[in-house]
């Protein structure tokens, strides 16, 4: 009856520094230093500014139709210099060019 209990004190005892161990190892791999927390916060700054710049450009500068519509041409003809994956949407839009003319 002796040699049981030894033998689950033993695991206990394997178990819990092995708990201890991974334990210590996530503190160190979680563990972020003041500096490093410093400048995520100074990168995630730049870039709210940054996703927010064009956005306030487009509002503070009203187009006028003329403007509109040139900015409607040039994403066109932007689009139609993008590779396609298939020949056949290419083959598409130049039998449709072909039926506007």
């Amino acid at each position: 009856m002796d040699a049981p209990i030894s033998v689950f004190i033993i695991a206990a005892v394997i178990f819990l520094v092995i708990v201890g161990l991974l334990w210590r190892y996530w503190q160190s791999v979680a563990e972020v230093s003041a500096s490093d927390e410093s400048f995520s916060r100074r990168i995630a700054r730049l870039n709210e500014r940054q996703s927010n710049r064009i956005d306030d450009d487009h509002l503070r500068n009203i187009t006028d139709d003329d403007e509109a519509w040139r900015i409607m041409v040039d994403r066109r003809r932007q689009s139609d210099r993008l590779p396609t994956y298939s020949n056949t949407t290419r083959r598409a839009r130049e039998r449709q060019r072909r039926r506007e003319k």
